[in-house]
C-alpha cells in the first residue's frame, strides 16, 4: 500500500531470484554431496529475544498459484500466502489445540446447532478499515450457496443463517449440530476479508503482512503490516515467496543462501542437509499421507473387489524404508493418523499379499489388470519413484501399472481431478478434525473427492457423527467410517509421511508443528532472522 511506511531497519530487497538461475544452482550444488547439516538447537535458541527486520525468502510449491483468493487455492503457495496475508476466526496452535484469533471466544447452545462468536475489537484491515461483524459475515457467506466454488463449500453447507447480533458479535445457525464447528474456521480458505471485497490481485486482510506484488505462478512479496494487532508476531520486515516446483532447485537454493525456508523436503536429502552446515532440518510427525486414488466411476474400478486387489498389491514397508528413510509410518488405506484420538486401533492392517490381490481380481471376473497411474513432483518429491515401487510390487499380483510422470505445472488443474484419468497420485496434509478430513475428501459431494467415490451409508453416518456430542458415540461412528473407507473406498494410502522442513541457519524461533509443514503454514509470522 502506498500510504504505509516501510518498517525501520529493513534492508533493501535482494534481487529477485529467477527459476532458471535456481535450476542452474541445482546443477552446481547437486545432491550428491556427503556433507551434512545442522540439527535444530532448540533449547539454546528458544531463549533468544526475537529480532525485527530482514527479508525472509521461501521456495514454495505452486504449480496452480494463479489466484490470491484463498477460497479457490489448490496448492501450497496459496495456503502459505493465505496465512501470510489474512487472519481467521481461530488458529491452530503449535501443539494442535484451538486458539482464538479474530474471534475472542465462542459458545454453543445445547445440541451444537447454534453458535455465538464474540469478535476481537480494534483490528484494522490493511486499507485502514476496522473489522466488524459485517466483514466476518461476508467472509463466511462467500463459501455458501450453489454458485460457490470454494474448497470450504462442503464445510459451510450446514450453515442456515449467519446473523449479526452486534458490531462484534455474530450467531451461526446450522441445519444440524456440529461439535467441531469452530475448527472449520481455522482453514486457509476461511480468511476474513472486508465486506464486499473481490479485488484478488490486490488482497486486503488483517494479517501480519501486506502483499506488495503478485506474479501468478512465479513469485509474490509482502511488507510487514505496521499496524498488526498481534504482539510478538510478524517479526521480519519483508517476505518473498518464489514458486519452485523442482525439488533439487529448492534444496540448491537453500544451500546457496538464495532462500531461507522450504517445506516438503525429500527424505533422501535429509542427511545431506543435516551435514552441510547450510541448513536446519525440522521434522514433525503429523497427518500428512500419500494417496493413490482409483477412479470409482470408471470400470473396472467401480468394482470393490478391484479396489481391494489394488490395496493388497502395494508393499508399504518398502516405500517407508526406501523412499521415506523411516521418516513416517505405515498407512492402512484410511486417512486418520495413529496420533489422532479418534484413530481406529482395532482396524486390521492390509498386508502386501499378491495372492490375495489375485483372489480379489478373480472375484471381479478378471485374470489380470492393466492401468495407468499419473504421478507428479507437484505432489511430493520422488512421486514417480514411489509409483515405480508400486508397479514392481503389483506385478506379482497380476496388476500391470504404467507410471506416467506428469509435469508439475498444470498437474492439479489438468490431471488430478480429471474424471477421465484411471488413477492419480496425491498428497494430503491432514486436517484439524476427522470430520473436516472426511468431508473434504470422502463425502459423496466433497469438493476434492479425488477417487470419485460415493457411499450413501458413509455419508449418512458422517452427518450423524458431526452432530453427536457424546464422545463415546462419536468415536464409535468415526471408527466405523474409517472401516468403510479402509474396505470399500477407492484410496490406496501406503504411508503417513512426516513433515520435513529446512531453514537457513539465520532463521530463529523454529519448533516442530504437527498440524502442517512450515510451522503449520504460519512460519512467516512466527519466525525471525538473526543479524
Amino acid at each position: 500500500m502506498t500510504d504505509q511506511k516501510r518498517p525501520a531497519a529493513v534492508p533493501a530487497r535482494p534481487r529477485a531470484i529467477s527459476r532458471r538461475g535456481l535450476l542452474q544452482s541445482a546443477a552446481a550444488f547437486g545432491l550428491a554431496s556427503g556433507a551434512g547439516g545442522l540439527l535444530l538447537p532448540g533449547v539454546a535458541r528458544a531463549q533468544e529475544v526475537p529480532q525485527s527486520g530482514g527479508t525472509l525468502r521461501a521456495g514454495i510449491l505452486g504449480a496452480s498459484s494463479n489466484t490470491n483468493d484463498p477460497a479457490l487455492r489448490q496448492d501450497e503457495f496459496g495456503v502459505m500466502a493465505a496465512y501470510t496475508t489474512f487472519n481467521h476466526l481461530v488458529e491452530i496452535a503449535p501443539d494442535k489445540t484451538l486458539a482464538p484469533e479474530l474471534a475472542e471466544s465462542w459458545e454453543a447452545a445445547p445440541g451444537a446447532k447454534e453458535w455465538v462468536f464474540n469478535l476481537r475489537k480494534g483490528v484494522e484491515f490493511h486499507d485502514g478499515r476496522t473489522m466488524t461483524a459485517d466483514d466476518v459475515i461476508y467472509s463466511i457467506n462467500r463459501h455458501r450457496g450453489e454458485a460457490s466454488q470454494s474448497g470450504a463449500k462442503a464445510l459451510m453447507a450446514a450453515i442456515e443463517e449467519v446473523e449479526k447480533l452486534g458490531s462484534h458479535q455474530i450467531r451461526i445457525r446450522l441445519a444440524s449440530g456440529n461439535a467441531d464447528l469452530p475448527w472449520n474456521f481455522s482453514g486457509d480458505h476461511m480468511a476474513i476479508v472486508p465486506d464486499g471485497f473481490d479485488n484478488w490481485m490486490k488482497p486486503v486482510g488483517t494479517g501480519g503482512y501486506v502483499q506488495t506484488s503478485f506474479e501468478p505462478g512465479v513469485r509474490a512479496t509482502w511488507e510487514r503490516n505496521p499496524n498488526y494487532w498481534k504482539e510478538g508476531r510478524a517479526h521480519v520486515g519483508e517476505v518473498e515467496f518464489l514458486v519452485l516446483n523442482d525439488p533439487q532447485a529448492r534444496i540448491a537454493a537453500l544451500q546457496s543462501g538464495q532462500i531461507d525456508a522450504l517445506g516438503l523436503v525429500d527424505p533422501v536429502a535429509v542427511e545431506m542437509l543435516k551435514g552441510s552446515g547450510a541448513a536446519q532440518v525440522v521434522n514433525s510427525a503429523g497427518g500428512q499421507f500419500w494417496s493413490y486414488a482409483a477412479n470409482c466411476k470408471l470400470a473396472p474400478f467401480d468394482n470393490v473387489n478391484v479396489r481391494r486387489a489394488l490395496k493388497h498389491g502395494i508393499d508399504r514397508q518398502k516405500i517407508l524404508d526406501i523412499v521415506l528413510r523411516g521418516n513416517g509410518r505405515i498407512g492402512n488405506d484410511q486417512p486418520v493418523a495413529a496420533t489422532d484420538p479418534l484413530f481406529n486401533t482395532e482396524l486390521g492392517q492390509t498386508p502386501y499379499d499378491p495372492e490375495k490381490a489375485r483372489y480379489y481380481l478373480k472375484e471381479a471376473g478378471l485374470d489380470g489388470l492393466s492401468l495407468q497411474l499419473d504421478t507428479s513432483d507437484a505432489t511430493y518429491a520422488g512421486s514417480a519413484n514411489v509409483g515405480q515401487l508400486y508397479r514392481q510390487a503389483a506385478q506379482e499380483a497380476g496388476i500391470g501399472i504404467e507410471v506416467m510422470r506428469q509435469p508439475a505445472d498444470g498437474y492439479w488443474d489438468q490431471i488430478w481431478l480429471n474424471p477421465s484419468r484411471q488413477m492419480t497420485s496425491g498428497v494430503w496434509m491432514g486436517r484439524p478434525t476427522v470430520d473436516m478430513l472426511m468431508s473434504t475428501i470422502f463425502a459423496g459431494d466433497a469438493p476434492w473427492n479425488e477417487a470419485f467415490w460415493s457411499d450413501p451409508r458413509f455419508d449418512g453416518i458422517l452427518v450423524e457423527a458431526r452432530a453427536e456430542l457424546d464422545p463415546a458415540k462419536r468415536k464409535e461412528m468415526y471408527w466405523e467410517l474409517q472401516s468403510i473407507i479402509h474396505a470399500d473406498a477407492g484410496h490406496v494410502i501406503p504411508v503417513f509421511a512426516d513433515f520435513i522442513d529446512a531453514y537457513s541457519p539465520r532463521v530463529r524461533g523454529l519448533m516442530p508443528t504437527p498440524s502442517w509443514y512450515l510451522m503449520g503454514a504460519r512460519f512467516t509470522e512466527r519466525v525471525w532472522l538473526a543479524s
